[in-house]
């Protein structure tokens, strides 16, 4: 299982000619949101954002856009976090005219960077070799075409979202906020990453948690009696359910339960189960007419005051707030 926190002081984003500025713009602006948040609550926040390119020369981005670097990929010392970009149409013209790129893709990787990689700059990564035999994804117009070039690396076209060990790659532009949403948590903490997502179309994107596609995915930990219980809970979210009943499903002592439950996701059962209401409330809110309480009661909150503070504390907005903001702006979205 990945480690749950995520150094994020050093982040470097290479410029290759024909990227699509907007993927690593969004990402960018979402990072410099998370340090303003973070400084208004009064934490340490210093994020070096830079970006590089093969010897410092500018770059014309896709839309005739002229991108400006602060250094050189040599000089750009070892990165916490690099931004892939996307690239406009095939990518595999600008693959073959970026040996450099893909070296200091390497050398970066070596030295312990996590990457966030942006629809079919998937590609470049591909070529480093890292991702043979390791789960990905990309924009689906080139999916198909990137699994014939490189079918040692195993995409997943039902996914957008995939990550292996450090290697994040997202779909779409869209997806790429959402995987953000998700570094920063790991780095800034779930606070600031709500805020940050209230910004940032929080209305029409999913958790990371029910989207992504991971090597070590909490689903596939290889704990089959977490497994199994993870499912139960799912299905009982309504339930009213105590330790008793979990010892019960599992057969596992109270101890037992709480130390393999952790090692498999990283939390306690009764946390996750928290998390699987709080986000069946949201959807809920989106979705349907029902009233305040009665979302609480279809997720297993038989009170409803309490629901509202547990829902204020983690999306930073009080349910009937939540709900006018989705509705107001997926009104927009779907009349367009």
């Amino acid at each position: 299982m990945i480690s749950d926190s995520l150094r994020l002081q050093r982040v470097r984003v290479p410029l290759l000619e024909h990227m699509l500025t907007t993927s690593i713009s969004l990402p960018m602006e979402m990072l410099a949101a998370a340090t303003m948040y973070s400084r208004m609550a009064h934490k340490k926040a210093s994020i070096d954002v830079q970006l590089c390119s093969h010897n410092g020369t500018a770059v014309l981005s896709h839309g005739n856009i002229l991108l400006s670097p602060s250094m050189d990929l040599s000089s750009s010392g070892n990165a916490d976090l690099i931004l892939l970009p996307a690239l406009w149409r095939n990518p595999m013209p600008i693959v073959r005219r970026s040996p450099e790129t893909i070296d200091w893709i390497r050398e970066q990787y070596n030295h312990g960077a996590t990457f966030c990689v942006a629809g079919t700059g998937v590609a470049l990564m591909a070529e480093s070799g890292l991702l043979d035999h390791q789960p990905a994804t990309t924009h689906w117009y080139y999916l198909n075409r990137l699994r014939k070039h490189y079918p040692e690396i195993l995409f997943k076209p039902h996914h957008l979202i995939t990550r292996a060990g450090r290697i994040y790659c997202a779909g779409s532009v869209n997806s790429v906020a959402d995987l953000m949403v998700h570094i920063i948590k790991r780095a800034m903490g779930r606070d600031i990453a709500n805020r940050v997502a209230q910004q940032f179309s929080h209305e029409i994107r999913r958790p990371f948690e029910q989207t992504h596609y991971a090597d070590d995915h909490t689903t596939s930990h290889g704990d089959e009696i977490i497994v199994n219980l993870q499912g139960w809970l799912h299905q009982h979210i309504q339930d009213d359910i105590n330790s008793q009943r979990l010892l019960a499903v599992t057969g596992l002592t109270q101890r037992t339960l709480n130390r393999r439950f952790r090692e498999a996701t990283g939390m306690s059962p009764f946390h996750y189960l928290q998390q699987l209401r709080l986000n069946h409330c949201a959807e809920l809110l989106k979705a349907t007419d029902l009233s305040i309480t009665e979302v609480a009661l279809q997720s297993g909150f038989n009170d409803p005051d309490y629901f509202s503070r547990q829902f204020k504390q983690h999306y930073q907005l009080n349910p009937s707030d939540f709900r006018r903001s989705v509705r107001g702006k997926l009104f927009y979205l779907d009349t367009e």
